[in-house]
């Protein structure tokens, strides 16, 4: 498993101090997707405080606006740059986000410790297999307490397109210290899979190289299928909210007894 995380862990440790380009405001966002979160959990199972673990905490998208809202969020990420840049925002923003290093497929909390569970940002297809991703739905049970939450964003995606193709998606114009910047993707297919690039270019700079460029690979897999795996790991009452959240909601509640 930890070869197998090296190149990801890559992408993501290079990703990391410019992350919050990605977004037109970072703030803004933090904001939106916190509010957007903390609906679903109050509206479908009641929860408006409580223990939520951060599977995929990233540079801390989610959970800093979920800690400022009062939730106990702990996070782990298998990006180590990526876990001190959430420290250091947590501690800009006086607030408690304990983070660490880690491997969603094996994370390293007491089996029934969280009252919900959330991996947002399209972490999940980062899995390249249909026994991965079970694997850590089940990984993400182990963690829930009785009639616990999870909740899961990711792309919805269509059917490949022929292997070959290439898209080019472009995030647009970002400013940052002064200074403007301009961000990127392309997608390279290779059937189910296809090979993600991004690069951020300073518009300031008189050189056309990059200042990012860095690459990872996707499983295009289909929100059914994904829906599907939760039901066979133990989910109850598995569905897909869709306009809450900037991406579709995969959700499902741990049964009571198990």
């Amino acid at each position: 498993m930890a070869t197998e995380s090296e190149p990801l862990r890559r992408f993501y440790d290079e990703l990391a101090d410019f992350y919050h380009l990605i977004f037109e405001d970072w703030s803004q966002s933090i904001a939106r997707q916190s509010e957007a979160l903390s609906r679903i959990l109050s509206e479908r199972w009641g929860i408006t405080s409580g223990d939520i673990i951060d599977a995929a905490v990233g540079v801390g998208t989610q959970s800093l606006g979920l800690a400022a809202r009062g939730f106990n969020v702990i996070g782990a990420d298998i990006s180590f740059r990526a876990v001190h840049r959430a420290r250091r925002e947590a501690a800009t923003r006086q607030l408690r986000l304990p983070v660490l290093a880690a491997d969603f497929r094996s994370l390293p909390f007491r089996s029934g410790s969280a009252d919900a569970i959330i991996a947002c940002d399209n972490a999940l297809p980062h899995l390249l297999s249909m026994r991965e991703i079970r694997g850590a739905l089940a990984e993400f049970m182990r963690c829930l307490r009785p009639r616990g939450a999870v909740m899961i964003s990711m792309r919805d995606y269509a059917t490949p397109p022929p292997a070959g193709t290439a898209e080019y998606r472009p995030y647009g114009e970002r400013e940052w210290n002064g200074r403007k910047y301009f961000a990127e993707q392309e997608w390279h297919w290779n059937g189910p899979t296809y090979d993600l690039v991004l690069r951020v270019f300073c518009l300031d700079a008189d050189s056309k190289t990059a200042d990012l460029n860095v690459q990872t690979t996707y499983f295009a897999v289909a929100i059914a299928d994904i829906l599907t795996l939760m039901s066979e790991v133990g989910f109850r009452d598995v569905h897909r909210v869709d306009d809450v959240y900037y991406q579709p909601v995969l959700v499902g509640t741990a049964p009571a007894e198990r």
